[in-house]
């Protein structure tokens, strides 16, 4: 569920009724984007961001505990080079789901620069629907998303 409502994304790109569905799709895209890059997720008001971290101590005990269950899993098999897969797979799953519980405890309250910021996105994916563009020229805008989403950002990330 979109933190930005879609009547704001809809008239951000001028966009048509029938494309409702397609925009709906492409904000839940653009906002996640942005969460990614700031390496943090973003809430609608204070009370679900103290909702949402809340969650963060039980979700903490909850990853250990599957990373513990699966890390004894891989113990049992037999095979070397199969247990070393297990583990790497459940050493792999273990990041990240602390990743995902880090930027839920990092959460922040979405402001106006962090919404201008995936509106630009949004209006990439919408515009740029397709992987290559042919016969255009193409520049990026020097203050873009990333310029709004800068300040917000916990980690270098990759």
């Amino acid at each position: 569920m979109s933190v930005i409502s879609i009547a704001i994304a809809m008239q951000h790109l001028l966009a048509e009724e029938e494309d409702q569905v397609l925009v709906q799709a492409m904000l839940d895209a653009a906002e996640e984007s942005a969460s990614q890059y700031m390496q943090r997720r973003f809430y609608a008001d204070h009370a679900s961001l103290d909702a949402a971290q809340a969650e963060v101590p039980a979700a903490i005990s909850s990853t250990r505990i599957r990373y513990e269950q699966a890390v004894a899993a891989a113990d049992v098999v037999v095979d070397i080079e199969d247990r070393r897969g297990a583990l790497d797979r459940a050493a792999q799953a273990f990041a990240d789901a602390r990743a995902e519980v880090e930027m839920k405890a990092r959460g922040i309250v979405i402001n106006s620069a962090i919404q201008a910021a995936c509106l630009l996105i949004l209006g990439h994916l919408f515009a740029n629907r397709e992987d290559v563009a042919t016969g255009v020229t193409v520049a990026e805008i020097p203050m873009g998303s990333r310029h709004l989403l800068a300040p917000y950002r916990t980690g270098m990330g990759v």
